[in-house]
């Protein structure tokens, strides 16, 4: 699913596309989005989200339009990938998948590095550098699913909001949190078009949101993350290489999550001092 990204989704395509040969698309956009999309040969089906829902804001139960045309076309067997497009991947998904496979998992949840600009780049920000080069700032700590089985009587309800599986996928989780990249904040321009979801007709700029500086240069992707990070070329404990057993990765995410979760605060640093020890 795709809304006024044309800042970055060449790069988001030609980053992900060697992972894939069908692709299905379901666009929002207003800008140029459309275009680079639809240039690449293994977009397999485009659809518009005015086409299906006109003058209404697409919920996550859209993806059924894909889903259904995806299995008509090439039928109910391995996996789907959800990415949106802003996100690049870190992993590799299809060796991800055939882990799955083999721990008979039907969900995998990844680990969203959510990419920002941060506050000491107001002076140094360059527009025209390629957005990975310039954007290196990021706050682990979000666990989104991204992956799910392919299987018969799989569907999502139409409405259904903040929730990306459909109905009829199993509950084994992959024991693993493989990354990704999320570039949530990467412009100006960007932000000022993303904001005219809000209090707007969809694909409208909002004429009295103006982005200001601050909402941009953060020294945090959002308050409710526990740490930012530089990336320095590796992802260090996170990268595919060197990540550990999956207890100890579970203990780390607590470590990175949103602040908010507090309540599970005292007992994870408990644990984390008995290991230290």
């Amino acid at each position: 699913m795709t809304y006024n990204d044309d800042d970055i989704i060449e790069e988001m395509m030609k980053s992900n596309q060697k992972y894939f040969d069908k692709i299905f698309v379901l666009d929002g956009s207003n800008d140029k989005t459309e275009e680079i999309i639809r240039s690449f040969d293994n977009v397999k089906y485009f659809l518009k989200d005015q086409d299906i829902y006109p003058n209404r804001k697409i919920a996550d139960g859209a993806r059924q339009f894909l889903i259904e045309k995806a299995q008509e076309m090439y039928g109910k067997e391995g996996w789907f990938t959800l990415l949106h497009g802003d996100e690049i991947f870190v992993d590799d998904p299809n060796e991800v998948a055939e882990r799955a496979e083999k721990a008979k998992a039907e969900r995998i949840n990844w680990h969203s590095l959510n990419f920002f600009l941060h506050a000491s780049q107001k002076e140094t920000y360059n527009p025209n550098m390629p957005i990975q080069e310039q954007v290196i700032y990021y706050n682990p700590g979000t666990l989104e699913i991204r992956q799910f089985r392919n299987k018969p009587n799989i569907y999502y309800n139409l409405n259904q909001v903040y929730n990306v599986v459909p109905t009829g996928i199993g509950l084994k989780t992959l024991f693993d949190f493989p990354i990704f990249k999320h570039y949530v904040t990467r412009s100006i321009t960007q932000k000022q078009k993303k904001s005219g979801g809000v209090g707007a007709v969809r694909g409208e700029l909002s004429a009295n949101h103006k982005v200001n500086l601050d909402e941009v240069f953060k020294d945090k992707c959002s308050p409710h993350f526990a740490q930012t990070r530089i990336y320095d070329g590796s992802f260090h404990e996170l990268h595919p290489k060197n990540r550990p057993a999956f207890f100890y990765q579970w203990l780390a995410w607590r470590h990175y999550r949103p602040i908010e979760w507090g309540v599970w605060e005292k007992p994870v640093k408990a644990v984390q001092k008995i290991f230290r020890a």
